[in-house]
């Protein structure tokens, strides 16, 4: 690894080839809320007269996998071994949700069906590659019972033949705090790293997780780690890194890159740029960065290694509209 100051730390086409190499002997599983991802593409060519709102003349639909099943899926495209961890409802969006899951060759094994529960399902209307509108369709109750039950012993099995786990908490009641604690204990027992997309209000529940990767808004809201022109966010950061025990935390920050704090020989910190030339869209990109750090990690690269690659995966998945995967080698394309 190459990391000179005013430069941005980067890895040798070698190194990451070789690290890339490792990712398809990898296992990693996905805890979290599984979302359908459903788009409406068209044009806006006028005003409707029923209401001051722009009627979109949609020429094409697509759907895609979100939220853990999009980190999944990422997983799944850099050739690791995914499964979800999850609850859908026993609804025409959940079984569609299974059957795309299933097409990635992605566990659903451990995707619950519930009658209690409608799937999560976000509807977004785009019109000349800007979203006009989206309607969400959900359950965000903790779930309970027989449910829980199975859910979070399947969470806790894996950790024996599985490489990583990734938490991926979009607060819809798929992250239980009763339960969590006893799921990073028996992963990190195990030597294996667990990573964390953290929903805002539910910080304080991912103690002793290996990192936790906040973006800077959820960042300065969960725990006072202000990125604002003239604050110094180390101290806050490297207090959330010591109370909590977590070995790292990585905010990413959109066009300002992302910012890496760790511990073990004394406090380090390192603010890695961003690759983008151009931004078009940055949903998903969050799932991006952790699903390629935890692949990482969990194949053997270090902390900063992993960052490395996860930054130049975030860079290539934000030139496309809406949620997208990339594969090993177009990873290591990049880097070429």
């Amino acid at each position: 690894m190459t990391h000179a100051s005013g430069t941005r730390p980067t890895l040798p086409v070698e190194i990451v080839r070789e690290r890339v190499a490792r990712f398809a002997s990898s296992k990693v599983a996905v805890l979290g809320d599984c979302m359908l991802d459903r788009y409406f593409w068209g044009e806006v060519e006028r005003i409707s007269p029923e209401a001051p709102v722009p009627v979109v003349h949609v020429y094409r639909r697509s759907r895609r996998l979100g939220g853990a099943a999009n980190v999944a899926a990422n997983l799944a495209a850099l050739g690791a071994a995914a499964e979800v961890i999850s609850v859908r409802g026993e609804d025409r969006e959940g079984r569609e949700l299974a059957r795309m899951l299933e097409r990635r060759g992605i566990s659903s094994e451990g995707l619950i069906a519930s009658a209690d529960r409608e799937t999560t399902e976000k509807i977004r209307i785009i019109a000349r590659n800007q979203q006009v509108v989206r309607a969400d369709f959900e359950s965000d109750d903790p779930i309970e019972g027989d449910v829980r039950s199975r859910l979070y012993a399947r969470a806790k099995a894996l950790a024996d033949d599985f490489d990583g786990l990734v938490i991926s908490d979009y607060g819809k009641g798929v992250v239980v705090e009763a339960e969590l604690a006893g799921v990073v204990s028996a992963w990190r027992k195990r030597g294996k790293p667990v990573l964390v997309d953290p929903h805002i209000p539910h910080f304080a529940w991912y103690r002793g997780v290996t990192v936790i990767t906040p973006n800077a808004r959820e960042a300065q809201a969960s725990a006072g780690i202000d990125f604002r022109k003239g604050r110094d966010p180390a101290e806050a950061a490297f207090e959330v890194v010591g109370q909590m025990g977590l070995d790292a935390l990585l905010v990413t920050r959109g066009e300002e890159g992302m910012s890496l704090y760790y511990s073990g020989a004394g406090r380090r910190q390192v603010h890695i740029p961003t690759v983008a030339k151009e931004v078009f869209d940055v949903t998903g990109a969050g799932d991006t960065v952790i699903s390629v750090l935890a692949i990482a990690l969990a194949s053997g690269a270090d902390m900063m290694e992993g960052v490395i690659l996860a930054n130049q995966a975030a860079g290539e998945v934000i030139k496309e509209v809406g949620t997208s995967t990339l594969s090993a080698q177009e990873l290591v394309a990049a880097f070429e």
